[in-house]
């Protein structure tokens, strides 16, 4: 991640503020998509990526508190965040489908809503 924080100049250090800087390099890399043409492996390597630091980003910031952590879906194979009463939490796939859908799978928003929901 550092290295994407170098490249657009942004800070990665795992505090809800840093969300707003991801979900601006997926803004960069959504609208880029019809031009570039990734491959859909290269899109899936994309949201593993920043899908990770999201979901560590909502561990440290609380979800670690109420007992999440990442485990593999077993349909998949791709990690989500689940707590023990079977929840789950799909920053990867989310981050998915902010690349491919644009600005309706906001990151900031879905971080907000996840939060506030299990705050309340």
């Amino acid at each position: 991640m550092k290295r994407y924080g170098k490249s657009f100049q942004k800070e990665f250090d795992y505090s809800s503020n840093s969300i707003e800087a991801l979900e601006e390099i997926l803004d960069y890399y959504s609208k880029d998509l019809s031009k570039s043409s990734p491959t859909e492996n290269q899109i899936w390597s994309r949201a593993l990526i920043f899908g990770s630091y999201l979901g560590e980003v909502m561990l440290k910031n609380g979800l670690l508190k109420n007992r999440f952590f990442w485990k593999t879906d077993n349909t998949s194979n791709i990690p989500v965040l689940s707590d023990d009463c079977g929840n789950h939490i799909a920053p990867v796939d989310k981050v998915y489908k902010r690349l491919v859908n644009g600005m309706e799978d906001n990151i900031t928003s879905f971080y907000k809503f996840i939060m506030d929901a299990h705050y309340k």
